[in-house]
């Protein structure tokens, strides 16, 4: 049972970012007024043609314009201009039922969470939406194994958030990769978070997805390589060294053998390279290892000042 005297008491603000979505933007935060009819409604238009920002603004909700493109600018300027307790974060489609909102909202307080995410995945999946579904598959996959947390939706729109976790969140996005950043923010501050399953449904007729499977899973693969290669230089730079190193073997193979048949080195460049490819796995190991170090003492001071702050 949620407990809603708690949640009247909270300042909760609930941030939509938007982009053409007149069709379905009004109904979102109609539903979010009846669950949450506390909070303040946040719509960031993000420079819509249709009448998205009229239809936000006769609903209730505090429309205001991100002329940037980009739903991680939309959202980072949301979170540097709105000061409140909690932070939700929801699409404007349409496509998650919010009844589950103030359950997600008293189990973050009770367990004293940092994040709690709406996992829709076990949701059946339409045709159209299956390159969707098997790449939040994929990299949900990734996700875990790189940055050794358990994460079944990566990309959920759906979350509920504290102020800490918020303010201290250094997104450099632009576009849908700021759901990565927020996850491995997480993982960064060993903030606590949970995913809750949520009702998700498809668009309604003639709502179209901004996202584009193949153009924003390579934006997003690159975000989170470089996430990697910040947050775990180590490693990173350690795959880099072994493989330089096996080349380099492999290609110092042929002089040394020829070498010891002959006693003469007739491919001379090709030793030149080589040497200089250990060269390079002796930097790049270098690199991670005072990388590492660097890192680990500035997420220690890190941690410990959001310890520090205080929560919900």
């Amino acid at each position: 049972m949620v407990d809603s005297s708690h949640l009247e008491t909270l300042s909760i603000a609930v941030i939509i970012p938007c982009l053409n979505e007149a069709q379905t933007i009004g109904k979102v935060v109609s539903d979010v007024k009846t669950v949450l009819p506390n909070a303040q409604i946040y719509v960031y238009d993000n420079g819509s043609t249709d009448a998205t920002v009229e239809v936000a603004d006769a609903a209730g909700a505090t429309v205001r314009l991100e002329p940037q493109k980009g739903k991680g600018r939309a959202l980072r300027t949301a979170f540097r201009e709105i000061e409140a307790q909690l932070f939700i974060t929801i699409d404007g489609d349409d496509t998650y039922a919010v009844d589950q909102l103030p359950k997600m909202i008293e189990t973050l307080h009770e367990k004293r969470l940092d994040m709690i995410v709406g996992n829709r995945l076990k949701q059946k999946v339409s045709h159209s939406r299956l390159g969707h579904y098997w790449g939040n598959q994929l990299f949900s996959k990734i996700i875990s194994h790189l940055f050794t947390v358990e994460v079944k939706d990566p990309f959920s729109g759906l979350r509920v958030m504290t102020a800490r976790f918020v303010k201290s969140f250094p997104s450099v996005s632009k576009g849908f990769e700021v759901e990565t950043e927020l996850t491995v923010h997480a993982y960064d501050l060993d903030a606590g978070f949970k995913e809750m399953e949520v009702d998700y449904r498809l668009r309604p007729e003639n709502s179209h997805s901004k996202l584009n499977t193949v153009i924003d899973g390579a934006k997003i693969l690159f975000k989170v390589l470089g996430l990697y290669q910040l947050k775990k230089p180590l490693p990173f730079y350690g795959v880099i060294a072994l493989i330089l190193i096996m080349l380099s073997s492999a290609l110092f193979a042929i002089p040394f053998f020829e070498y010891l048949s002959t006693g003469q080195v007739a491919h001379f460049p090709t030793l030149i390279v080589s040497m200089a490819g250990f060269l390079l796995a002796f930097l790049s190991l270098s690199i991670g290892v005072v990388s590492e170090n660097n890192n680990s003492n500035t997420r220690e001071i890190k941690r410990f000042l959001f310890r520090s702050s205080t929560h919900v």
